[in-house]
């Protein structure tokens, strides 16, 4: 049957009004919780200290100050001739319906050059993976398939190797003498690994580290672009302020689950944050090109596992949308590796209009079609007749080819 878009209609006309209503109340909120968060930008030092004796106890996602809560700072002119490199990617999952278990990565690969001399490069690059050290996590007689987040995991490698082949192709000879930036879509830090097995975080976070160490070496800072953000790492700090739990002086953090408002019937202090992003919050004390202070994102695998690497972030204003941006510990302490991030970035930006241009190039070549899809399952299947091997998808498979009557 399908999708029934009259009863649709009325559920979206239903949503549409719900939030009208709640629109008025959160702008209320957003417009305290930023107040709050200008009145104690001078104490952005009292706040750091607040955010690390908060990691355990608190309910909620914290980023630490690096710089005043109300640095503002332009975008720097960005140099006539650079060079930035991207990778994104997509793949194909592993399917034990079909012929064969395997899955296949995509990692789209961009190359541009601006200036005198301007060039650029577009390529993708396939990778089928079959063997059982590819398709499986080994931990003695443990076998767990690569599926799901383990597979996205497994592509973020995969797209951070191939950053370091190409600034290695492209790159290597205008080292020092041209600007360069590599460029991510999405985020550095790898959440999906913070609750996972030591076995899991080591398979795929070494060379995901290793691939930062190579780029450190090379000199050519690598930034991350995530587009409409919805982290509430900051909105975190701003309900530290908030809390009547917290006293520096004191050595004491916010312990959610004793909650002194809650305990007295009252409702919590920090409710003045409640369903606000970190973007909500800061945009309005940012202009066109503007970003804010530096964090440190306070997440568990972040803080326990990355270390020379560890991820800094600011959030940048680019048109209607606060856009963030995400830096490993070696950019975000050197000023000018910084500068250039956030000069080159927003230039990409504007040339993208509104988005990096060699990240949306990046995806366009890494994207899978269904028909890409389907061209490689009927490859799949032919090459094993002709090997004369097993090549038959499950019967539930063909009952989802064939036509409904």
């Amino acid at each position: 049957m399908p999708l029934d878009l009259t009863e649709l209609s009325r559920q979206v006309r239903a949503m549409s009004s719900a939030l009208q209503r709640n629109a008025p109340d959160l702008a209320q909120r957003r417009a305290q919780a930023l107040e709050r968060y200008l009145r104690e930008a001078p104490a952005h030092a009292t706040w750091a200290q607040a955010a690390d004796l908060s990691r355990e106890g608190s309910a909620w996602l914290l980023a630490r100050p690096v710089e005043p809560l109300n640095t503002v700072r332009n975008a720097p002119p960005h140099p006539t001739d650079y060079a930035v490199i991207a990778t994104d990617g997509s793949h194909i999952d592993s399917d034990r319906h079909g012929a064969a278990l395997c899955y296949v990565l995509n990692i789209g690969r961009v190359y541009l050059r601006y200036g005198a001399h301007p060039a650029a490069k577009l390529s993708s690059r396939p990778m089928l993976r079959f063997r059982d050290e590819d398709l499986y996590l080994i931990d003695g007689m443990r076998r767990v398939l690569i599926e799901g987040n383990y597979l996205s995991a497994q592509r973020d490698v995969a797209e951070g190797v191939e950053l370091v082949a190409l600034a290695d192709e492209f790159l290597a000879k205008d080292t020092g003498a041209m600007p360069s930036l590599a460029l991510q879509d999405g985020t550095l830090v790898r959440w999906t690994l913070a609750g996972a097995e030591s076995f899991v975080r080591e398979r795929f976070l070494r060379p995901y580290l290793g691939y930062l160490d190579d780029m450190s070496k090379r000199g050519i800072p690598v930034a991350s672009y995530i587009s409409r953000p919805r982290s509430p790492e900051v909105t975190g700090v701003i309900r530290l302020m908030f809390c009547p739990d917290v006293c520096v002086a004191e050595d004491r953090g916010a312990t959610c689950s004793v909650c002194s408002d809650a305990a007295a019937g009252r409702t919590p202090s920090c409710f003045v944050c409640e369903g606000l992003s970190d973007a909500d919050i800061l945009a309005d004390m940012l202009d066109e090109g503007q970003r804010g202070p530096l964090f440190v994102s306070m997440s568990r695998i972040n803080i326990e596992s990355y270390g020379d690497h560890l991820i800094h972030f600011f959030y940048m204003r680019v048109g209607r949308e606060i856009a963030r941006v995400e830096i490993p510990r070696w950019v975000a302490n050197d000023a000018d590796l910084c500068d250039r991030v956030h000069a080159l970035v927003y230039d990409q930006c504007l040339k993208g209009q509104g988005y990096p241009v060699a990240l949306a190039r990046a995806h366009e070549q890494a994207v899978v079609r269904a028909a890409d899809r389907r061209a490689f399952e009927r490859m799949v299947e032919q090459t094993l007749q002709r090997a004369e091997l097993p090549a038959t998808s499950s019967r539930k498979a063909e009952a989802k080819e064939r036509p409904a009557w």
